[in-house]
């Protein structure tokens, strides 16, 4: 019988079946296994599931999905039979539940099984909730890594290193938080960390045209950054609503604060030359990518701390960063109100690699180096 780890290395090895001629090898099967509790982390998922027959064709990768809550005896034993099982968490659950939950993979798996546990991460931020699950997995997707190993050796107020900027600048207590302290253990092997894929091959995305930027525009910044007051997210954008308000007297400026329909919201971005994107519960969100989409020029705070793919975040490339506190807010706007070539040139190459990322090939190829990094993982724990 083929063990686990020669599927998985036949999986990796550059072979191509025909769609008519069948599979001339066993295919490589990953179980998805996941809570299904938060739906902007369940869309980590999502690029596997629009590709699969690609990745079946071209990678001999087989998929299936199972959702976790309910699962039975027999559930829990049929795991074995698997080559890879990928799980996912809501961050709601406790530290002891994600961690029993794990435990129970792994000793279904049995000791010294050939079969790779790889954890999802679909959080929103660049930090590692449970740093004592990384130790437990042969590798940890997520969606974006901080370019600095140390930062995995802090420990944060709140839940990400967003959190615990919002405490300093603003004086904000996270004490009554359901996540009061981020990473409160340093991730002892920040090499198990593994970086995937970002938002950028969420479905809402993949569904959207994109729209030339050369076309007629009748604002010239819009910036929909406003949330309750009552929210972190405030004190983390009250200097991005300044700045944005005190540009109004020069450029036709858009700072809306009543919510609007995704229609209207859609025109929005349609009509405008730039779109401010600030911090959410992370770095990136959705705008980031509706806005390259709908041919604005994207300017937000600067990501550099952070690696991430597709990575459409090269300054003065794909997008135009500005500071934390948006203190050079304005210069960087009347740079490129005022350069309209260039502010077209950095759109159109966003544009260009997002509509790349969002193909098969792209995904297929991102995943061949994933399932290369578990053989590597295989055959270290073969030589033990």
């Amino acid at each position: 019988m083929t063990s686990a780890r020669e599927r998985l290395r036949r999986s990796v090895g550059g072979f191509v079946a025909s769609a008519g001629a069948g599979f001339a090898r066993p295919a490589t099967r990953m179980l998805l296994l996941s809570d299904g509790r938060e739906y902007t982390s369940e869309q980590q998922l999502a690029p596997i599931w629009r590709h699969r027959n690609r990745l079946r064709r071209d990678l001999c990768l087989a998929i299936d999905w199972r959702s976790l809550d309910g699962q039975d005896d027999a559930g829990w034993h049929g795991l074995s039979g698997y080559d890879v099982i990928g799980l996912k968490l809501s961050f709601r659950r406790s530290a002891s539940e994600a961690m029993d939950i794990v435990r129970r993979v792994r000793e279904t798996l049995g000791q010294g099984s050939a079969t790779r546990l790889v954890y999802f991460d679909g959080d929103d931020d660049s930090a590692v909730l449970w740093p004592e699950l990384v130790e437990l997995t042969d590798l940890y997707v997520k969606k974006h890594l901080f370019t600095d190993p140390a930062d995995y050796r802090r420990a944060f107020i709140g839940k990400s290193n967003l959190t615990d900027h919002a405490a300093r600048v603003a004086g904000r207590s996270f004490a009554d938080d359901i996540i009061p302290i981020g990473q409160p253990e340093p991730v002892l092997t920040p090499a198990k960390l593994y970086l995937g894929w970002n938002i950028a091959l969420d479905d809402k995305i993949a569904r959207r045209p994109t729209i030339a930027p050369t076309t007629p525009r009748s604002i010239d910044i819009c910036g929909r950054v406003h949330v309750s007051p009552d929210s972190w997210l405030g004190d983390l954008r009250a200097p991005a609503i300044a700045a944005l308000e005190s540009l109004a007297g020069r450029w036709r400026v858009a700072v809306p604060r009543a919510r609007v329909s995704q229609a209207a919201y859609d025109a929005e971005l349609r009509a405008a030359r730039i779109c401010v994107s600030p911090f959410g519960y992370g770095e990136l969100c959705w705008r980031d990518f509706e806005a390259i989409q709908a041919g604005c020029l994207l300017v937000k705070p600067d990501v550099g701390h952070i690696r991430t793919a597709p990575d459409l975040f090269e300054a003065g490339v794909t997008y135009a960063p500005v500071r934390w506190d948006y203190a050079d807010l304005e210069g960087v706007c009347a740079r490129y109100l005022s350069d309209e070539g260039a502010r077209i040139a950095i759109v159109e190459e966003g544009q260009r690699r997002l509509r790349e990322s969002l193909g098969p090939g792209w995904f297929v190829e991102r995943m061949r180096v994933l399932l290369a990094a578990l053989e590597k993982a295989a055959d270290e724990i073969a030589k033990e």
